[in-house]
């Protein structure tokens, strides 16, 4: 009682000591005015400002306001769509099963982003990142920031490839033994002392690296085929391995120098850590959202059989 008495009498007080606020005038209603007229229907500003508000975003809107002209071709485009549009209905095009379909799964879409809409701010207050989570994230998801692994190495290529200039014409016995055979050749030559990086100029068919000497600099893992790779990663660096092959011939792989795979610090790399996260973090708010739909409305995947009603029992039926 007492509450209710104070709050009335500073009601009455306040609006003692403040001038009483002048009513503002009333305002002429907009005029919705008429753009065109198409197959006898009229096309209002309205109708213009909504199609703008489906067509483009808040961005797209603010610089078509920044562009002189943009707005004018905007509702030609407008104008033009009724026009066809007005011409597939006079012919029937909204008729038949395939047009309901269309317009069912248009209006769907419509509905979606009106849900996602309301719904987006009450998801986005969810999707919040602390440090202490960019943090976890990191120690979690190391193989997501290393940097990967480089080597430096030198080859010979013993093409087998029937395409290649020295194997046309030959079936693919005779370039598999031509191609051993200048292999043994190479190996009697390193034997010898020659290096591996002078025997490709006469006998590599690889024409990216024969004029620098068989050399591939600081090559990413995962960039040549896996056999290539295998080789690298197992050799001893300065000597010339076993031949290897892949798809492309035999390989003489000279190893000069592997840099390993490794974790930058945390610090160095705490923002692209972070966008992560994020993401992540979205992601598990968006899946979140989806199951609680799943639960709210019903869901049941695949082609797994959706419980039958129970029919009605037919009056006068048996007992």
């Amino acid at each position: 009682m007492l509450r209710t008495s104070f709050l009335a009498f500073a009601t009455v007080l306040l609006a003692a000591q403040s001038p009483a606020p002048k009513p503002e005038p009333a305002k002429a209603p907009k005029v919705d005015k008429t753009l065109a007229t198409i197959g006898g229907k009229a096309y209002r500003e309205s109708d213009f400002e909504l199609f703008l508000s489906m067509a483009l975003n808040p961005q797209q809107r603010m610089q078509m306001g920044m562009v002189q002209g943009a707005r004018e071709s905007y509702l030609k485009q407008f104008l033009e769509f009724k026009l066809m549009e007005t011409k597939a209905r006079k012919d029937g095009l909204d008729k038949g099963e395939d047009y309901r379909r269309k317009r069912e799964m248009m209006a769907a879409q419509v509905l979606v982003q009106d849900l996602v809409k309301r719904d987006a701010p009450a998801l986005q207050e969810k999707v919040r990142v602390e440090d202490a989570d960019v943090k976890a994230y990191y120690d979690k998801h190391p193989e997501l920031f290393k940097k990967p692994g480089t080597f430096t190495a030198r080859h010979l290529l013993i093409s087998t490839q029937p395409d290649e200039k020295v194997n046309q014409g030959k079936d693919a016995k005779a370039i598999e033994d031509e191609a051993r055979a200048k292999v043994a050749k190479v190996q009697e030559a390193l034997k010898s002392g020659k290096k591996l990086e002078e025997l490709t100029q006469e006998f590599s068919d690889d024409p990216g690296s024969k004029g620098k000497g068989g050399l591939y600099e600081n090559i990413t893992f995962g960039k040549f085929v896996p056999e290539f790779e295998e080789a690298v990663r197992k050799q001893e660096p300065g000597k010339v391995g076993e031949p290897v092959k892949t798809q492309f011939g035999y390989h003489l792989i000279q190893v000069e120098k592997i840099n390993p795979s490794e974790l930058p610090a945390f610090d160095t790399v705490k923002d692209q850590v972070r966008q992560k996260a994020l993401a992540a973090k979205q992601e598990e708010v968006f899946q979140g959202y989806i199951s609680s739909l799943k639960k709210e409305i019903g869901f049941t995947d695949g082609a797994a059989k959706v419980p039958a009603k129970p029919k009605a029992a037919k009056a006068g039926g048996k007992k």
